[in-house]
Formats: C-alpha cells, structure tokens, sequence
C-alpha cells in the first residue's frame, strides 16, 4: 500500500539554479560498472553549442552546471566554448572525465576556458586493476595527462581548474585506497571523492561488489588508512553526499532512506538529446527508461516541464512511502 505523506509541494516556483547538461553520450571507456557499457539507452548524440545556449538562456538565476552525463565530455567538439559560454554567465562550470583526450591543446583549453573543476573518475592505483574496471589500458596515460596539467597550471600561475580524483568504491578495489590517496598527492591533485557504487545487476555494478552497510575489518581498515594519509599530504578527502568515506558506506536506519535527497525540487539533468531527468543518477536504476523522461529541453520550454504533470506527479510519489521507482535503493542500497 502506498502511503501519502504531507511534505514537498509537487510545484516549485522557481527554475533551478543547479543543472546537469550531458554535452556527450559517446565515450572512450568500457567502465565495468557504466550503465553505457551494456545498454543503449539513447542514440548516439553530441550536444551543439547552440543548444546548449537555447536550453540555457531560459534559467534566469543558474549558479552551477554539470558538463557531464553518460559519456566523455572531452570527445564534443564544442566542450570549450560550452565552458566559455557558462563562465560568461558568472556559471561556475564542473565535469567529470576518464582525462584519456586531455591533450596539450586540451589542458591549455581547459585553463582558458575557465573551467571551475575538472573531476577525473580513475577508480584505481594500478594499471591492472583499473583495466579490469574501466575496460581500457590507458592507466599510465591518465596519470601523465594529469601531472602535465598541474605543471601547466603551475607554470601559468593559475589554481584552476581544481583537480579532483573520484574513487568508485567496491570490494575490487577498496584496498587499493591509501594508495590513491598516495598517487593524488603524486599528481597534484588537491582532492580524492570516494563515490558510491550504484549497482544495476551487471558487470562490476552488482550488489556483491557493494560495501554499503558491509564494511568488513580490512575494508575498515583501508578507509581509515586513507583517510590518515590525506591529512598528512593535506588532500581533502570526502564521499558521496559530502560525508566522510566511511559514514557514506553507512545507512541510517529509516522509513525512507530516500527522503533526505533535495533533487527532485532543486535540480534537472538534461541529456544531449534533451531529454529531461530527474537525476543523473535515475538512469542507471530506472526499470522503465522511457517511462523517467519528465520532458524535452529541446523541444518544449523548461517552465512548462519543471512543473508540468510528469514532475508533480514524480515529486508526489517521492513524497509518498514508496518511492519512483529510481529512488528506491538511494539510502538503501547506495547513499543519497
């Protein structure tokens, strides 16, 4: 039985200030645990510049952009003039990459674009382990893209982009942690994220690889070894939702352990064929892909979308006691 609840109003006066723009769904990685690696959920598409633009100009008070989907940001031809575009907005502009393309004319781009945080998703400290995860040799090019882009910034005199390395925690690699800790402090980077794992049932994404709620001793130990490490080469160390490693790996005990999330009233995710999402997050555990498209940003106005039918209906039903149907593992099986 399904429960209503007195909560979030269905309708939300203002646009968010908060978007995610996938500027591509091609990639150059075969990650394990990517939803893209087994299933095609749209047809192949870059993002343009000029949409990007027209989707854009509608949001009167955005603050902060997300170049990033299901796919490698650096492959769109546009990606740099997306940037300049946003940051002559006053938009701080962030994306996540495997940093495979980051090419001197790249990182030169990247830096003079004013890109406000490059986040590099690498998920291992050795060459081995991250083939067997992200589905590609191109471990020791990775790490020397990155050393030469902090040798640029430093012989440019500019602390931007920040530099971030994400960490896609599991049991296959959650020993390798402190020395990832190591390898940032190596490279320059000034912060590690350890990300959930959302699993789905295939490749590495299955719940035998999680570690949430079933941190053993040595999966314990490894955090804590890490967590020491970034305090001693002054790393900043945090985790999904920005709690600590180990209290990200650690469900509350809750009704509705999806409840705490704020996306459905405070942020959009537009794929490059425009269409509207909850979450960046949603596609991945959606049972009915289709059925999660809250709209188009390409071929309707945002106001109409942001609270037409699709969405109150979708932040009524988060509201009630069973959750949308993506929403259900967030702060169960995975956190917030």
């Amino acid at each position: 039985m399904t429960c209503t609840r007195s909560g979030r109003p269905p309708v939300v006066q203002e646009l968010p200030a908060v978007l995610y723009i996938e500027t591509t769904n091609r990639c150059d990685s075969l990650c394990q645990t990517c939803i893209r690696t087994f299933q095609t959920l749209e047809p192949p598409k870059d993002l343009t510049l000029p949409e990007l633009t027209r989707i854009v100009e509608q949001f009167p008070r955005l603050q902060r952009v997300f170049l990033h989907g299901i796919g490698e940001p650096l492959l769109n031809p546009d990606l740099f003039r997306m940037i300049a575009y946003l940051t002559g907005r006053d938009v701080t502009v962030v994306f996540n990459s495997d940093a495979i393309g980051l090419t001197d004319k790249k990182r030169r781009a990247l830096i003079e674009s004013g890109l406000g945080e490059l986040r590099v998703s690498m998920d291992a400290a050795t060459s081995e382990t991250y083939r067997a995860i992200r589905g590609v040799p191109t471990f020791d090019r990775v790490v020397e893209n990155l050393t030469a882009l902090v040798g640029l910034q430093k012989e440019l005199g500019v602390a931007t982009p920040r530099i971030s390395l994400w960490f896609t925690v599991m049991k296959k690699n959650v020993g390798e942690l402190p020395d990832f800790i190591r390898l940032a402090g190596k490279i320059g980077a000034c912060v590690v994220n350890v990300q959930r794992l959302v699993h789905y049932g295939q490749g590495l994404a299955v719940q035998e690889q999680s570690l949430y709620g079933v941190l053993s001793t040595l999966e314990a130990e490894a955090l804590a070894e890490a967590t020491r490490l970034s305090q001693d080469l002054g790393i900043t160390l945090s985790a999904s939702g920005d709690a600590a490693p180990e209290a990200s790996l650690t469900p509350e005990e809750r009704e509705r352990p999806w409840s705490g999330c704020q996306r459905p009233w405070s942020l959009s995710y537009v794929t490059a064929n425009g269409n509207v999402l909850p979450c960046c997050i949603s596609p991945w555990t959606a049972k009915d892909y289709a059925g999660l498209i809250l709209g188009n940003a390409l071929t309707e106005p945002f106001a109409e979308i942001w609270n037409g039918d699709r969405y109150q209906q979708f932040r009524t039903r988060f509201e009630t006691t069973e959750a949308p149907d993506p929403c259900r593992g967030c702060g169960r099986l995975w956190s917030i």
